[in-house]
């Protein structure tokens, strides 16, 4: 008989009885130690299997020694026939039968050592007797016509077989739930495990990116110090100076520029109706005037011409204006302006040339350096928030994962030995 499941109990609970709490009877195991009580409890669940199949498959193997015994007896028997026209279809059922016998009846001699054992042997037994049945159904009503009394005795030791299927059925389903109850607790306790290194690997990434963080952060103010530092020396001050007559400067000509601009776009409807009666030459000179009107500080003499030519076809009344007066008066300040205004605007570039080329251009890229590496800096510190943010989110995963797996394995444990444990992690 085998063991009752309360001294299962007391033989697993036995090895970690100094962790023992008094308080709530609760014993504190490592991961490690709980794998052993279970494997130590799947043993002895085997253990008993084993004992309790050990006579069911010695009886098997004696009751397929009695088939084989009986067909070597009926292979030897002569089946007389009053009907010759039967003979050698009874014959042929007779041959078949005693084959079949012969070539099925083994059921392996390796002692039932595991679970897995029990479940190879429940299977082969199961297939033997599926063949058998299979065998005799389809020869049985031929041979008890003429072999009664043989065919009887082969039928008892399929009985028998059957009968035996049906007690190694019975005897799996008392063990199998309690023994596939410690396969799955095991699994489950290296799932844990695996989560519980996955979850250290994530605390040492996240110790990493804290530390980076930390260092990153110093970079961050140091680059800031760097660049206030920098904007408060004489040498920026100066550069910033520049700078200022620089765009100061630029804006003075763009001021110019649009003047003239403006005092060119006043004469657009003369000129387009001088262009109609001017030479090929003259209209190209023209377009230029309208198209690019800067372009006549390039060569003011021959532009004051052109405007000369403008303000004699206006006078003689060859070019039709609503206000020649006022055309004309416009075309003077252009013509009477333009050496001036050509001069000025030299001038100014000139100027410009002059500020530009002063700028320490080192102590700006210095400065541009110092602004594009702080900006590195934020990248790196807004991507590590993120990872940073990643890495506890996982964690938190993993920690409620664990902790409903954890509680899982130590209720399924606790129904399999009857004691409480409680996994230090």
């Amino acid at each position: 008989m085998s063991p009752s499941f309360g001294v299962i109990k007391r033989k697993t609970s036995g090895f970690f009885q100094d962790r023992k709490s008094s308080a709530d009877s609760v014993q504190s195991v490592t991961d490690k130690e709980l794998l052993e009580i279970i494997e130590n409890e799947k043993k002895i669940l085997e253990k008993d299997l084993s004992t309790d199949l050990e006579p069911i498959r010695n009886s098997a193997l004696d009751c397929l020694a009695n088939l084989r015994e009986s067909a070597e007896e009926l292979e030897e028997q002569e089946i007389k026939v009053e009907n010759p026209q039967f003979e050698s279809l009874i014959n042929t059922s007779k041959e078949i039968l005693i084959t079949s016998i012969k070539k099925e009846s083994f059921i392996g001699s390796s002692d039932i050592k595991n679970y897995e054992d029990a479940i190879k042997f429940k299977n082969n037994l199961e297939l033997l007797v599926n063949r058998f049945g299979q065998v005799g159904d389809s020869h049985n009503k031929i041979l008890n016509e003429f072999m009664r009394k043989q065919i009887n005795k082969l039928k008892n030791e399929f009985d028998n077989l059957s009968s035996l299927l049906k007690k190694v059925t019975k005897v799996l389903s008392v063990k199998e739930s309690q023994i596939n109850n410690c396969i799955a607790c095991k699994d489950d306790l290296i799932l844990l495990k695996q989560k519980l290194g996955e979850r250290k690997d994530k605390g040492d990434r996240l110790s990493e990116l804290m530390e980076e963080r930390q260092i990153i952060d110093k970079n961050i103010v140091e680059c800031k110090r760097e660049y206030e530092d920098f904007k408060k020396s004489d040498e920026f001050l100066n550069g910033l100076n520049v700078s200022e007559k620089i765009n100061d400067k630029k804006t003075e000509i763009d001021i110019f520029e649009k003047n003239i601009l403006n005092r060119v776009s006043n004469l657009s409807r003369p000129i387009t109706k001088f262009s109609y009666q001017a030479s090929k030459e003259t209209q190209g000179r023209l377009a230029t005037v309208q198209n690019e009107p800067l372009e006549i500080f390039n060569d003011s003499s021959q532009y004051l011409q052109l405007f000369n030519e403008l303000k004699k076809h206006v006078l003689e009344g060859s070019i039709q204006i609503k206000d020649p007066e006022k055309t004309i008066h416009q075309i003077d300040e252009i013509v009477s302006s333009l050496p001036s205004l050509s001069t000025n605007l030299k001038n100014l570039k000139k100027e410009l040339i002059r500020l530009e080329s002063s700028v320490n251009f080192k102590n700006m890229k210095h400065l541009e350096d110092i602004k594009m590496k702080t900006e590195m800096y934020e990248k790196y510190r807004s991507e590590n928030i993120s990872k940073t943010q990643e890495t506890k989110e996982s964690i938190d995963e993993l920690d409620s994962a664990s902790e409903l797996l954890k509680k899982k394995i130590e209720d399924k444990i606790s129904e399999i030995t009857n004691t409480k444990y409680s996994i230090l992690q």
